[in-house]
């Protein structure tokens, strides 16, 4: 009976091990839009060699994210998480094709197809994320997943005006003032969690720092005839995602 029982608590502990954790759902959402912005950032700036090395990282990273969760992944999971990690095998692939970056536009078929993997993984990271375990850090993961929506959508229209996520996708125009308003709730809330922790703390007053340098550019957006700041926003944006995570870590 004692040897049964042992056997059984052995059982548990192994399926609460594998169990997918929220937190690699929302890396990997968070890594699907930076890897649209870093896509974007291509066209922006000429397809810079280091926007190429800082794009596979992202990719990189995202794949570990992926393999992850297919790892963890149950036999009701594991179907949705392999196809989670073949759709970000050819996000990766069309992220890193961007045929007219050294031009400064971006191809419309290709810029399509992105926004069309990227909803299609996070809207799977979502679904995954429902049943997932709930980590310490999903709080900061999910403010970076606002931010980099907004600065994705930022760089895509700065790029080229038909860029937007509702372009090869069943999704709407993004608003920009309403994304603007979650990352700064976000901000906000977590900001009060962490009140009394001088680490985080400081990290996240800096990320409203840099918040303030790019968050007028925000309703700028809906004015054709104002000048943008797409590397400003990149920069910044990928510092406080970078932040973000580094602190997770």
């Amino acid at each position: 009976m004692k040897r049964i029982f042992t056997v059984m608590l052995l059982c548990v502990a192994s399926l609460a091990e594998a169990q997918i954790q929220r937190s690699d759902t929302l890396l990997l959402e968070l890594s699907a839009w930076r890897a649209r912005a870093g896509f974007h950032q291509l066209s922006l700036n000429g397809n810079a060699a280091e926007d190429i090395e800082t794009l596979k990282r992202v990719l990189s990273e995202g794949a570990t994210y992926a393999e992850r969760i297919r790892a963890a992944a149950d036999s009701d999971t594991l179907p949705a998480a392999g196809e989670l990690v073949s759709r970000w095998d050819e996000l990766g692939s069309r992220a890193l094709n961007n045929p007219l970056a050294t031009l400064g536009y971006a191809d419309f078929n290709a810029f399509s197809e992105l926004n069309t993997l990227v909803v299609d993984i996070t809207e799977q990271c979502q679904q995954l994320a429902g049943d997932a375990a709930a980590g310490p850090n999903d709080g900061l993961f999910s403010m970076g997943i606002y931010l980099q929506r907004l600065a994705s959508e930022y760089l895509a229209l700065t790029a080229f005006p038909s860029a937007g996520i509702n372009t090869g996708t069943n999704q709407p125009s993004m608003n920009f003032a309403e994304e603007a308003m979650n990352f700064e709730q976000a901000l906000d809330a977590e900001q009060a969690r962490y009140a009394d922790n001088q680490q985080v703390k400081r990290v996240l007053d800096q990320t409203r720092t840099r918040w303030t340098f790019i968050r007028n550019a925000v309703p700028e957006m809906d004015n054709p005839d104002s000048a943008k700041v797409p590397l400003l926003f990149y920069r910044y944006s990928s510092q406080i995602t970078g932040d973000v995570i580094g602190l997770a870590n």
